[in-house]
């Protein structure tokens, strides 16, 4: 195969729950009302933070598919994730998180 596999996403939202402390997962849904088809698909990350925690208890990206980037799904959500731990990225960059 050309492309990331079930497989590679799995891997890939393992290795991200390890490296994050969080539960990586990914949510398929049908669009909604009025939608010609394809589905909604959200890659989210949720932490474990304490009560007061300054840190965002759960970071979600949501693309619909089919899309013009990816062939199939597989590869769809394989994007998204490496989308979410970019987002995560950006999540622990905050500055507003150490400067008080």
């Amino acid at each position: 195969m050309s492309g990331p596999d079930w497989t590679d996403v799995e891997m890939m939202m393992r290795a991200m729950s390890s490296l994050h402390s969080a539960s990586v997962g990914l949510t398929l849904l049908p669009r909604g009302i009025g939608a010609t088809g394809g589905i909604s698909v959200a890659a989210s990350s949720m932490f474990d933070v304490l009560p007061g925690s300054s840190i965002d208890p759960c970071v979600s990206v949501i693309k619909d598919w089919p899309c013009s980037q990816h062939a199939d799904l597989a590869s769809h959500c394989f994007a998204l994730l490496h989308e979410l731990d970019y987002q995560i990225g950006k999540m622990y960059k905050n500055e507003v998180l150490w400067q008080e």
